[in-house]
């Protein structure tokens, strides 16, 4: 069973990332793209270029390895997200190499790489040009050789840990290197505090005879230290580049429009579906957990650690669900640390009533929507979950039955919800000026990148919608994204709409539409326009 369901999250990743439209998709990757490829078309391999000029948003690692990838494949979509599913797949290994030295169980350690492959975060980010998928990656890294480290005390497995764990500075500067070091906080809080008749005790002695794990943590400022000096003294703009990052990209978090802390919180909810419920009972487990266990340890500074990285994203005025993705694959392990099986989770009566109020709410979506696919298979699914309460609770069969409709859910969404009503094919719309200079009308400029990404051979020129008369002089064709009224001399050649991300509607509103189908109220209409005759 293991083999086959390996594989065919195999065949869902290759099919996410040869889609131009994402499932899930994340704005910053049309910024991500379009770099690589400008980078490619100007020959700026060491310095990655965004509109004519060094890209100063982040360090050059994910744009280096997106180069590589198209260099190699050919420019496209697939190639620059495989970056990320081969990091996402060096994720579960790291995952499933660690759950076996926790738990000693090939079949427990294949189950949890497993179910962290089917989990929201994992099918959104493997599969996007982002950094959250090699971030992940990174952290898991550090701590797989810092749980080698104090297995076998070789410190070369920590040197290692910390040398190519510092490599992530190139992915995001340095919130990679707080991370660690909170990760290490952790670890020593709870090593070395002790809170014993309202005193706090501190082992200082503890801290001596494990201080390699400090000293070690020099390694990873190794590559961030000789990428600074590089910029600083043999890039002309070097040092604007890293004054931007630091001051403007960096601390810019914390002057921007607040948002609300909820957002972090709702993060852990959001990127462990559909296995929320079973990690929320196993974090609860591990807080009060009574009994002594071997690994103890590695639970409490787990749970110190995602505090902490929590309330460090909470500082910032701009609080993304996505900041806590890097920390999730931690909650995977809690219960083969906590010597208990996922079984024991995954088949309480909670989690079997929870997947089948999901399918049956597939049913209800399938039936409203008119998608007889995602009916049928959303019933089947319904069949499967209900019929595992019929079965023995220790029954293997029941057990395989849960796992199997739970990791379907993710997928069911994006192949029988999603895909079927995805936006229309850009390119299919745009056939006859696929190859011509094109204004893309906006009010945001990555709408143009992504046009551009999807119509390589077209020349693509941006115009906000009170500038179309002075940007749109020298092209033949144009595509309103914007009500804007297109000026006197273009005609309109073809229109469709695609779903509104921002949705700007009240409540009453937006139930209204909801009770009354009207779908043209989550909907924008997008039109192109030609120079003269039309068709």
């Amino acid at each position: 069973m293991v083999p086959l369901i390996s594989g065919l999250l195999l065949l869902i990743f290759g099919a996410i990332i040869s889609s131009p439209d994402a499932p899930f998709p994340q704005g910053d990757e049309i910024m991500h793209i379009r770099s690589i490829r400008e980078s490619l078309q100007m020959g700026s391999y060491w310095i990655p270029s965004l509109s004519g000029m060094p890209n100063p948003y982040k360090p050059p690692l994910l744009f280096w390895l997106g180069m590589v990838s198209d260099q190699i494949f050919g420019v496209g979509y697939a190639p620059e997200r495989l970056v990320s599913l081969v990091f996402g797949l060096g994720s579960l290994f790291l995952l499933y190499r660690l759950a076996y030295l926790i738990r000693n169980s090939k079949i427990e350690a294949a189950i949890t790489a497993i179910l962290f492959g089917f989990s929201f975060l994992s099918l959104k980010f493997f599969g996007l040009l982002m950094m959250e998928g090699l971030m992940a990656f990174f952290v898991l890294f550090y701590f797989y050789h810092f749980y080698l480290y104090r297995k076998t005390k070789r410190k070369v497995y920590l040197i290692l840990g910390s040398f190519v764990s510092g490599i992530g500075y190139l992915l995001k500067g340095p919130i990679l290197h707080v991370y660690l070091f909170l990760f290490i906080i952790s670890y020593f809080y709870v090593k070395v505090i002790r809170f014993r008749k309202g005193k706090i005790n501190i082992n200082w002695k503890h801290i001596l005879k494990e201080k390699f794990i400090i000293l070690s943590f020099g390694f990873t400022i190794l590559v961030p230290v000789i990428w600074i000096l590089f910029l600083y003294f043999y890039v002309p703009s070097g040092k604007d580049l890293l004054r931007f990052f630091f001051i403007t990209e960096n601390v810019g978090k914390f002057y921007s429009a607040n948002q609300p802390g909820i957002r972090i919180w709702f993060g852990w909810i959001l990127y462990t579906i559909p296995f929320t419920i079973p990690i929320f009972h196993m974090v609860w487990n591990s807080v009060f957990q009574k009994n002594q266990i071997k690994h103890q340890i590695y639970v409490q500074t787990i749970l110190v650690f995602l505090i902490l990285v929590t309330s460090l994203h909470l500082l910032p005025n701009r609080k993304d669900p996505y900041y806590v993705t890097p920390f999730i694959s931690f909650l995977f392990l809690l219960p083969l640390m906590n010597r208990m099986s996922w079984e024991s989770y995954l088949s309480t009566k909670t989690n079997r009533f929870s997947i089948l109020i999901v399918y049956f709410v597939l049913v209800i979506i399938a039936i409203l929507l008119r998608l007889p696919q995602l009916f049928v298979v959303s019933l089947f699914g319904t069949v499967i979950a209900g019929s595992s309460f019929s079965l023995n609770h220790n029954n293997t069969r029941s057990f395989w039955m849960i796992i199997l409709t739970q990791i379907a859910i993710i997928p069911i969404l994006i192949f029988f919800l999603l895909r079927p009503m995805s936006d229309p094919n850009l390119p299919e719309q745009t056939l006859e000026a696929n190859q011509e200079n094109i204004c893309v009308v906006a009010e945001n400029p990555w709408t143009a990148m992504d046009v551009q990404n999807k119509l390589e051979s077209a020349k693509i020129q941006f115009s906000l919608p009170l500038t179309i008369e002075e940007n749109c002089n020298h092209t033949n064709y144009l595509i309103n994204y914007t009500s804007k009224e297109v000026p006197q001399g273009y005609i309109m050649v073809n229109s469709w709409y695609h779903w509104t991300q921002h949705l700007q509607m009240d409540v009453p509103t937006l139930f209204n539409s909801i009770l009354k189908m009207d779908l043209s109220k989550f909907k924008t209409k997008i039109s192109l326009w030609k120079r003269g005759v039309g068709i």
